[in-house]
């Protein structure tokens, strides 16, 4: 008897100690602590530095059939990174995908990653370099993204002063950066601007991707528009289609179809964009340098236009739809939208 109540008080006390599993696995919050204060030592930062971008993917990966949500509290608590800081970008990942840590500090350009083995008994990779975008751009030739190809223009682009975070968001929809969810985030401020929700109440934005690319993921976060919803959807042109529009339109890339929706009087007010993807590479060195470094600087020069979309965005049709009907026959299967409005040729 005296046995049992010992061990019953051990099992209790063992379940208040913090970091402490009774059942066999990994200490998932423990592994997310030790890649924070290893990155924190590494490029000596304090707790609530919002200077410091933390990323991961911790939350999605599942391992030996653990979940990995605890590790993200870690990095959270230990490091003081949040959502409310917006310096917390928690990319979206497959189950069985590896689990990775990365931070950067902005002040120093400094980065570190790490990648976890398949069991999580360790990390596969431990990685530091100054990854800032005037060090790399200045030293292009030489320098090679390696461990930090994913990390780069995530980090680099939050440091622009006019990123907003709901493009971080975006970003970990879409799982990485790259000029194609930049192009999303210009063809919204320029649909913003030129149609505007004037009544929240009822109207929403709807798009009919065609053709559809990165720039699509951005949509669904910025606009709450999702395929779930009849939000937005997608419709693939193939090559030779694509290539025959952006011939037609002298180079403009034709982006899809934006439609401001009213619900009360069932109507909308719709424009097929255009984006102009071959001025963003020739001010980008797309000829001369390597794709990750034309890549990152594409990034930044669509950034750059945050409050001047018309730079790069153009509108190729405006439309009216006075009914739900007329709605339908842009989304329809089987129906080609920009062929009904005209565009196709």
């Amino acid at each position: 008897m005296k046995m049992e109540k010992f061990a019953v008080t051990v099992l209790l006390l063992l379940a208040l100690v913090p970091g402490m599993a009774l059942a066999e696995g990994v200490d998932m919050y423990q592994l997310g602590t030790n890649a924070t204060n290893y990155a924190m030592t590494e490029l000596g930062f304090e707790k609530g530095d919002v200077n410091v971008l933390a990323l991961t993917n911790a939350g999605y990966p599942v391992i030996d059939g653990q979940t990995t949500d605890m590790c993200l509290d870690a990095v959270v608590e230990v490091s003081g990174c949040t959502p409310g800081k917006e310096n917390l970008v928690n990319i979206l990942s497959a189950p069985w995908k590896p689990l990775w840590f990365g931070f950067f500090n902005k002040n120093t350009g400094e980065a570190v990653y790490m990648k976890m083995n398949a069991d999580a008994s360790g990390f596969e990779i431990q990685d530091k370099d100054k990854i800032d975008a005037e060090t790399v751009l200045a030293n292009v030739e030489t320098w090679e993204p390696g461990n930090f190809s994913h990390m780069l223009p995530i980090a680099n682009v939050w440091t622009h002063e006019k990123t907003p975070y709901v493009f971080m968001k975006a970003v970990q929809l879409h799982d990485h950066l790259c000029p194609g969810v930049s192009s999303g985030f210009l063809l919204a401020r320029y649909m913003e601007k030129e149609l505007p929700i004037d009544d929240p109440a009822n109207q929403s934005y709807k798009v009919i991707a065609c053709p559809n690319w990165c720039k699509d993921d951005y949509f669904q976060i910025a606009w709450d528009c999702t395929p779930g919803k009849s939000g937005i959807f997608v419709k693939c042109l193939t090559e030779d289609e694509t290539s025959a529009l952006t011939e037609k339109y002298n180079g403009t890339r034709v982006a899809g179809i934006f439609i401001r929706w009213d619900a009360s009087s069932k109507s909308g007010d719709g424009l097929v964009l255009g984006f102009d993807f071959n001025k963003a590479g020739n001010m980008s060195n797309i000829d001369t340098w390597p794709s990750w470094a034309y890549r990152l600087k594409e990034d930044f020069v669509l950034m750059d236009a945050a409050d001047s979309p018309e730079e790069f965005v153009s509108t190729i049709k405006e439309f009216h739809l006075e009914s739900t009907e007329e709605l339908q026959a842009l989304q329809g299967a089987g129906v080609h939208p920009l062929k009904v409005l005209g565009v196709e040729t």
